[in-house]
């Protein structure tokens, strides 16, 4: 696969990126094979899931489809579409993105950003990047954070950065962040960066503020937790999560996890005031009509497996625990990434595993069982869109 250098690229990409994006079916799914599901009455047609499988390393990522029009999942899709691409996808597929009618990939150990066609998923351009993480867009730019080649256990802590990239021609401008950056949000003209510091001794606490009009850091927000993840905005706040603080020790075959602070989730309110919500132990997030869904363990600190999911009112920052144990969401064994469909309100859940198959499922609003449906090694990042 060919790459496209941020500090040098081609305007004969540039033309066939412009010509790559136009419509050229309605579906887009025509000569792609499918398997049946039952996931055809969860969206309207026209309705796509987007399905980034991580990959056990060294393997490939791959990237599946979820078409609602005719309820068929296409696994692998960007093989089907590029099979020229002998080297695929590209490793560690990060984050995912849809901005006008391209997707834009985040493959964090290939050091590239992947940008398709949103209708027939044919490799439009590849952009060279360090350590790419999370991707937004205010629809004009790409905001991308980067490592920016952070070694893990460094002598040396290097800081991050956060990348511009305009998504028409592809040329960039960056700003620096804090220590290995990941979640991202927008509010108010601000883009909140939120910075892990994961590959350092001592982990980071900092939310990056960027002003989005000059591109120029604003300031920074100090919270009380450390080894900030997922981010994203609801009700005049951003929310943060936290991977938590733990260490890893080694008894014969077995590795016991000593945790020493919990995973949390933060509100942040633009005057920098930050509130870590009592209760709520959980890395991974995602916001529908003014609620955080975040998942995680309630007996992380006792060293015990309780799954949760936990629903915040992102107003009034009201708490509902909802235990996985006797419900149908037990079904789930490792929860990776959680979605709600914005139509229904049904909740979509990644099963990861990294040495086979995974598998998606889906409940309804009130936590009974749908459908699942067998996914790609690594299942862990989910986008729905509709054009």
């Amino acid at each position: 696969m060919k790459k496209l250098s941020l500090l040098v690229f081609s305007l004969t990409i540039i033309i066939a990126a412009a010509s790559c994006s136009k419509v050229e079916n309605a579906s887009g799914m025509e000569g792609f094979t499918g398997i049946q599901t039952e996931a055809g009455d969860s969206a309207p047609a026209g309705t796509k899931l987007l399905i980034l499988n991580e990959g056990a390393y060294p393997n490939a990522s791959t990237l599946d489809v979820l078409n609602f029009s005719d309820g068929k999942l296409y696994a692998d899709i960007f093989k089907q579409a590029n099979p020229s691409e002998k080297q695929g996808l590209g490793n560690t597929g990060n984050d995912l993105e849809i901005i006008g009618n391209t997707i834009w990939l985040t493959m964090n150990a290939s050091d590239e950003i992947i940008v398709l066609n949103a209708f027939n998923y044919k490799l439009i351009a590849s952009i060279s990047i360090d350590s790419p993480r999370s991707i937004i867009t205010d629809g004009k730019y790409a905001y991308v954070t980067s490592y920016s080649g952070a070694v893990y256990g460094g002598s040396t802590p290097v800081l991050g950065m956060l990348y511009r990239i305009n998504t028409s021609d592809y040329t960039f401008t960056q700003v620096q962040v804090g220590f290995q950056p990941d979640g991202l949000a927008i509010l108010d003209g601000k883009l909140y960066v939120a910075n892990s510091g994961g590959f350092n001794a001592i982990h980071d606490n900092r939310v990056s503020v960027i002003n989005l009009e000059s591109f120029q850091w604003d300031k920074d927000i100090v919270l009380p937790v450390t080894n900030l993840n997922m981010m994203r905005a609801a009700s005049g706040k951003v929310w943060v999560s936290t991977y938590g603080e733990s260490t890893w020790t080694q008894d014969g075959d077995t590795w016991i996890q000593s945790v020493s602070a919990p995973m949390a989730l933060v509100s942040v309110s633009p005057d920098g005031t930050s509130n870590v919500i009592p209760g709520v132990h959980a890395d991974k997030i995602t916001a529908n009509n003014g609620i955080i869904y975040a998942i995680g363990n309630d007996k992380e600190m006792t060293g015990g497996y309780d799954t949760c999911l936990y629903k915040v009112d992102s107003a009034t920052s009201k708490v509902e625990t909802v235990h996985f144990s006797g419900t149908d969401l037990a079904r789930v064994g490792y929860p990776y990434c959680i979605l709600v469909n914005p139509d229904n309100g049904e909740i979509i859940i990644a099963d990861a595993n990294f040495k086979g198959d995974s598998t998606l499922w889906c409940f309804t609003k009130d936590y009974k069982y749908k459908w699942s449906v067998t996914t790609g090694v690594g299942t862990g990042h989910l986008l729905m869109y509709r054009m």
